[in-house]
């Protein structure tokens, strides 16, 4: 480092000059040397013109720099516009002269190399200077830095290339890239700002331990989930550190190019999926769109999927203030929809519900307003009725009285052979909403699907809450396992299933196979850079009540039919004497008023005969002393 700042004119130069100055001067003197080896090729005469020579040659490139724009460049950023702009001045600079030359010397052979040698040279020296100022700069960055971290690349292409050039720029933490790995045999040995690539992915453990790798940095932004995490687990096993390029929309607004740290959603998450645009606007474009529990989770994220689709407004309902206050701002300030109505209101609350149909007559409904918590809602059922079950239920009858046009009701795979309360509230939704559907004219579509990634109240952040702490992960079995699916996908399938459906239909979507949540347990501590059961414990607490040990989406005498969609199928589900169910639905809202928690246990029962429920008055309002417990 000491001989660096040595030699570093540059550097030092630059903060007692005028930089431009400075800038002139390393030219001039390319300019002159260009010009004496030029003549010294040729064997030139140059003794007696010389001084007049240089004087015209210095005169004009003050004048053609100007014209073309030379000293706007910052030289420690050289790249390939400061080479183009050097060739245009010189090629300008060498035409001046040379004409200059044919009326003052007459013109002969001999001048006509000397000015193609001289303008040659110049190119060369003036472009030289620049990259050796580009060179000390970023040399005079490094530091000795214990912080510093030898790096594999994944990927050659140009994430690579935008990932090696900033981090020759960086001031703070210093990755050494130790070369790149890609499966393009053809890419094998070449380089990349001098970075080599090695081999194929597939000799990472070979690599790494050749040149004591530390983290692997996987540079495609654009890599297939399953390709991610076949990478993902190769270097755990290894016991690399992996972090990921963000996506080219971020590299291109973002100021560094700097890896993160791969999230559980990135691994657990499935590729993106085709939206039908064209037949998701159709019932869409320029209607008026009402979603409860816009603040929620999947709310939420229908807002923002439906700006795209140019909905005349969207009315986001919703009882949180925090949350609907979230999703109005970042409207508000992240786009540029301004046409959206944030409106607090519970579902529970008919007359509120109400006032919204008679102001804004909506066409479209999403119902995405519930009570989700399982071992929360054991213990209030009460709560859990009003909002799941009569809260859609006045949502529904009044989107008929209105005359909305479609009505997607979001539910669960916690509907299916229900053994809590949750689960049973939300399977009478949907018997409630498929039954309505043939008295209204109003067609009630049913989505179904299974745990959505990050929402809140589910696995993984609670796993992150843990671990900030230290540990230990709680998981209430070694068994147990849930479906997974990202808040943007299951969104997406929303409104694609909205569009297909008729009316009647209850569609469920592909979640995939089902994920152990100690293997995800696993995965995150490994993640975060530490060792399951080693430096990060794992404990298992015991099923809550109401908690199965899976969850299934479809009936045993449910036909699930494919449709045109490949991540979307129908459930043919079994009819319901629809009379009997609205009598006892009466009587639940009647028990209800009076809190009569065996009345409700028993009604619930009836309503869905194929729900396992365990509740005894005694443990309605308990406290649940594992709720700090992941399923």
């Amino acid at each position: 480092m000491k001989n660096l700042k040595k030699i570093n004119f540059y550097i030092l130069a630059s903060k007692y000059l005028p930089i431009n100055l400075v800038k002139h001067v390393i030219d001039m003197g390319c300019l002159v040397f260009s010009y004496l080896l030029g003549s010294y090729i040729l064997s030139l005469p140059i003794k007696e013109a010389v001084f007049v020579d240089v004087s015209i040659l210095m005169g004009l490139s003050f004048i053609v720099s100007y014209m073309f724009g030379l000293y706007h460049h910052l030289w420690r950023y050289t790249t390939l516009y400061n080479v183009v702009d050097v060739f245009k001045h010189c090629v300008a600079f060498g035409l001046i002269f040379t004409i200059w030359s044919h009326f003052a010397k007459g013109t002969t052979e001999q001048l006509l190399k000397f000015y193609f040698l001289f303008s040659l040279f110049l190119f060369a020296s003036m472009n030289l200077s620049r990259v050796m100022v580009r060179v000390i700069f970023e040399k005079a960055k490094i530091t000795d830095s214990q912080d510093s971290k030898n790096v594999i690349l994944i990927g050659a292409g140009k994430g690579a290339e935008l990932f090696i050039r900033e981090s020759k720029k960086r001031l703070s933490e210093i990755y050494t890239i130790k070369g790149i790995l890609d499966d393009d045999l053809t890419l094998w040995g070449r380089k990349i700002f001098g970075i080599k690539v090695l081999g194929s992915i597939k000799e990472m453990a070979k690599f790494a331990n050749i040149h004591e790798v530390e983290m692997v940095v996987i540079a495609i932004p654009s890599l297939k989930k399953n390709k991610l995490l076949e990478i993902t687990t190769k270097a755990e096993y290894l016991n690399l550190h992996v972090k990921v390029l963000p996506s080219f929309d971020q590299l291109l607004t973002n100021k560094e190019v700097s890896p993160e740290d791969i999230s559980v959603e990135d691994l657990l998450g499935r590729d993106s999926i085709n939206l039908d645009v064209e037949e998701v606007s159709k019932y869409i474009k320029d209607k008026t769109v009402v979603i409860t529990g816009a603040g929620g989770s999947i709310g939420s994220e229908i807002c923002r999927q439906l700006i795209k689709l140019q909905p005349a407004s969207i009315i986001m309902v919703d009882h949180s203030e925090y949350n609907l206050y979230k999703i109005s701002w970042e409207l508000e300030h992240n786009t540029e929809f301004s046409k959206f109505v944030p409106i607090l209101a519970n579902v529970c609350d008919k007359k509120s519900i109400e006032n919204i149909f008679k102001t804004h007559n909506p066409q479209v409904v999403f119902h995405a307003a519930a009570y989700k918590h399982v071992p929360l809602l054991e213990k209030q059922a009460a709560q859990a009725i009003s909002n799941n079950f009569l809260g859609t239920k006045n949502v529904a009858e009044i989107a008929s009285k209105y005359k909305s046009e479609k009505f997607i009701l979001i539910s669960t795979d916690k509907a299916v052979n229900p053994t809590n309360v949750m689960g049973s509230t939300k399977r009478m939704a949907e018997i409630f909403c498929q039954n309505f559907n043939f008295q209204s004219k109003t067609n009630y579509i049913t989505v179904r699907f299974g745990n959505v990634l990050g929402s809140a109240g589910s696995v993984v952040p609670l796993f992150k809450k843990q671990l900030k702490e230290g540990g230990p992960l709680t998981v209430t079995h070694p068994e147990i396992t849930r479906f997974f699916m990202s808040i943007p996908e299951a969104s997406q399938l929303v409104l694609q299933a909205g569009a297909m459906g008729q009316g009647g239909e209850i569609f469920v979507l592909d979640m995939g196979s089902p994920i152990r949540i100690s293997d995800l347990a696993e995965r995150m501590i490994s993640l975060s850079g530490k060792r399951p059961y080693k430096d990060v414990d794992i404990i298992f607490t015991g099923l809550r009540p109401g908690e199965k040990l899976y969850e299934e989406l479809f009936y045993e005498n449910e036909d699930h039919l494919a449709t045109k969609r490949k991540k979307i199928f129908l459930a043919n589900s079994q009819t319901t004497n629809f009379e009997a169910f609205l009598i006892n639905a009466e009587a639940l809202e009647k028990s209800l008023k009076s809190y009569e928690d065996e009345k409700l246990v028993a009604i619930i029962a009836e309503m869905v005969p194929e729900a396992q429920l365990n509740l005894s008055p005694k443990c309605m309002y308990g406290v649940d002393k594992g709720n700090e417990t992941a399923a």
